[in-house]
């Protein structure tokens, strides 16, 4: 292996080339976020919102979560909207040690922190639950409201966006008239449990939120940012096959277009499934610049298993093709190769850091220097992100996270080999990312 052939130099080169432009994408994103938000004074009528948290087990984490967003609603024509799931009594048999989520809402409910509403199938899941609000919410309007000036603003119990979330959205709402869905994208940190975790399992985890966030600054912002009106008509038709998701958390979307396009039903991951149904029909999905703030898993174990997951929702494109409400054409079919091409490169997670350095140690000169170049570029790109969106802290953990982000990246690949081999043997991708606090 001390001399490899050319095409290795020139796939490293390609590579390079690629991380170039997702540096790029990095750079416009961090533009994008520091862009101040505009005046949404014209706005007449204001927006009426619903801050929409379906829960399934998080008891513990409830109480904190709705007197957050109930800062976020002060002062605004919003409501707090708590949704559990009889799927939580009919599973309690599995988590003993959880605590009753039904019965805080119910008690939040009682305190005029909320509106408690209950989904009664026992079988429905995070879609499912959304609908359900979105049908009383749209009952809850004031006598001639109409639905299209309701919104219903998604996020789950570990979110914790800005007090000032909801100007952000009605600007962007302000400026865009014709939009029906916008969108909070997040920045990822590891909030440490009790006990806490071993020091390299838990500078591997830290480590994964810096991955997750450069994800959210190198591929979510940019491509949401190439579908917005703003973006000029030939970006957007050329922009208009690749695969751009919304996720299910920092999610706005207006109650007259879930009611003729709800999410769709029994889908485990709700999100990535409705962003390519909307992909599909050409509609605009508008990123606002401000970021939610929520947690990646504690442990090494929950990210592998939650990437394992979460792979099923670039790769069940067949699903997507076949749902009715997917428009069929060009733009579904290049939208489902973008898919996977993002499934592979995924995987690829797994094996590109470790071979990398084996391209360095023992490649011939050409191939060793296009995997420097590679590596460099990609070290770049880290520091960038972890500077913008890096937890605070002291200088030795972001020092620790960037120094661990090869091992976050090969638990995410390895994760999503997992859910590769889970989707063609048969696996559903249902489930949920499970905290340890649940007392």
């Amino acid at each position: 292996m001390s001399r490899l052939p050319p095409i290795g130099a020139a796939v490293m080169t390609a590579a390079t080339v690629r991380q170039v432009f997702v540096l790029s994408a990095i750079v416009r994103s961090g533009c994008f976020l520091r862009t101040k938000t505009g005046s949404h004074g014209n706005l007449c009528p204001a927006p009426q919102f619903f801050i929409v948290v379906p829960v399934l087990r998080e008891a513990a984490l409830l109480r904190d979560a709705v007197a957050h967003l109930g800062d976020v609603a002060r002062g605004q024509a919003a409501t707090v909207v708590v949704v559990t799931t009889a799927r939580e009594a009919a599973e309690a048999h599995h988590y003993p040690a959880a605590a009753d989520t039904v019965r805080v809402a119910d008690q939040l409910a009682r305190e005029g922190m909320c509106v408690h509403l209950h989904y009664p199938d026992p079988l429905g899941v995070k879609a499912d639950q959304l609908n359900y609000a979105v049908a009383t919410c749209a009952g809850m309007l004031p006598a001639g409201t109409p639905t299209s000036q309701a919104f219903a603003m998604c996020y789950d119990a570990d979110s914790r966006p800005p007090v000032d979330s909801l100007d952000s959205f009605a600007a962007a709402i302000a400026s865009n008239p014709a939009a029906d869905v916008f969108h909070q994208s997040s920045r990822f940190e590891l909030r440490l449990q009790s006990p806490a975790p071993k020091r390299l399992s838990m500078a591997v985890c830290d480590a994964g939120a810096l991955r997750a966030n450069r994800f959210v600054l190198g591929f979510e912002i940019p491509r949401l940012l190439n579908r917005s009106p703003h973006a000029s008509a030939i970006k957007r038709v050329l922009c208009a096959g690749v695969y751009a998701h919304v996720t299910g958390h920092g999610l706005c979307v207006r109650l007259s277009l879930l009611q003729r396009l709800p999410f769709p039903a029994r889908s485990p991951l709700e999100d990535m499934h409705y962003s390519f149904i909307l992909g599909s029909r050409g509609l605009p999905m508008v990123p606002v610049p401000s970021l939610d703030a929520t947690e990646v898993p504690s442990t090494v174990t929950a990210q592998f298993q939650q990437a394992a997951r979460w792979f099923f929702g670039p790769a069940r494109v067949a699903r997507y093709l076949a749902d009715p409400a997917t428009h069929p054409g060009w733009r579904a079919t290049t939208m489902a190769a973008s898919a996977l091409g993002s499934a592979a490169e995924w995987i690829g997670c797994a094996v590109v850091p470790a071979l990398a350095c084996v391209l360095i140690a023992t490649g011939s000169r050409s191939v060793r220097t296009a995997a420097v170049l590679f590596v460099t570029v990609c070290g770049v790109q880290v520091v960038l992100v972890e500077r913008w969106l890096g937890a605070p802290g002291r200088l030795e953990d972001r020092l620790s996270r960037v120094v661990c982000f090869p091992l976050a990246c090969a638990v995410h690949g390895v994760g999503g080999a997992a859910g590769a081999v889970r989707l063609m043997t048969g696996g559903s991708g249902a489930g949920k990312t499970e905290r340890t606090r649940q007392a």
